[in-house]
């Protein structure tokens, strides 16, 4: 591995998680146990193997590896074929060094590899990891986190969520979630010009269902006589002043607030959605009528 500076995340739950990738020596190898101080280390979900945790600091932790078979040499597939320029056994160096002549695919052709269980190895990945406060990864499939990493930090994307910097792509969030309501009609980003947010339209039936003649169309454009009778409905527009951006100290709290707006602004239409009061056409008042005959939606 690298050589770098190591670090612990203590999370507030008491568990202490680590990041530890594959080493390089290992990559092809199989990784069947991580231990913290002689004790089993559990995976983290969705992290593809890359964290675990312990109920403890731990002080030495160490890795195991099944590294499978390994070519040892070659031998002849046929051994009538054997002679001096062909004998039944060759090393691995000799295997490299023949086959790198100009009749290199004769030996291809003649030889096959002869392969070893290897034992299984022992990886320890250090004891100096410096303590960092704060929750677990996010997962590959939440919103992207950007996050004000101190400089030491800037080529490690593993420990982001755990300093103050932004989530993005609230807005593309919320239009989804709003454009799976009843009755949305529309929900895009603003205008160039208008306010900054989501500009939401909202088509309702009324109370009492109203409806009206709507004549067929013919082929040629001309008005038929056939036709038929179509719901009325009232459109609501609705500007929502949501930023993309949720900024937070750390990528747990800004996950928080990022749910908390989308709960927000989705009862905001969802409060808006409701049917339209036929006394006022959907308009919200009555003119020319008392107080108590007021409109109330």
């Amino acid at each position: 591995m690298a050589d770098f500076e190591q670090y612990a995340v203590q999370h507030s739950d008491g568990r202490w998680l680590y990041h530890l990738p594959t080493p390089r020596e290992h990559r092809s190898a199989r990784r069947i146990s991580v231990l913290a101080d002689g004790k089993p280390m559990s995976e983290l979900p969705g992290t593809q193997g890359l964290w675990w945790s312990s109920d403890r600091a731990a002080h030495r932790i160490t890795a195991r590896f099944r590294l499978g078979r390994e070519v040892v040499g070659y031998r002849l597939r046929d051994l009538s074929a054997r002679s001096e320029r062909f004998p039944e056994q060759l090393s691995v160096d000799q295997w490299r060094e023949r086959t790198r002549a100009d009749h290199g695919e004769v030996f291809l052709e003649l030889y096959e590899s002869v392969t070893e269980e290897q034992p299984e190895q022992e990886y320890v990945y250090g004891t100096d990891f410096k303590a960092l406060g704060g929750a677990e990864p996010p997962s590959p499939d939440g919103p992207a986190w950007v996050a004000e990493l101190p400089y030491t930090l800037t080529e490690r994307p593993e420990y982001r969520h755990l300093f103050p910097g932004y989530l993005a792509g609230l807005l593309e969030a919320l239009t989804a979630q709003i454009r799976a309501l009843p009755h949305v009609e529309y929900c895009h980003t603003a205008r160039r010009g208008d306010p900054v947010g989501l500009k939401v339209t909202i088509k309702v039936p009324f109370r009492q269902p109203v409806s009206r003649w709507q004549p067929n169309i013919g082929a040629n454009g001309r008005v038929l006589k056939s036709g038929r009778n179509v719901p009325v409905t009232v459109r609501h527009t609705l500007h929502l002043p949501v930023r993309d951006e949720v900024p937070g100290s750390d990528y747990a709290s800004a996950l928080a607030t990022w749910h908390e707006l989308l709960e927000l602004w989705t009862g905001v239409v969802g409060e808006a959605n409701v049917r339209a009061c036929n006394t006022c056409d959907g308009t919200g008042h009555v003119l020319d009528v008392d107080d108590a005959a007021r409109c109330r939606s």
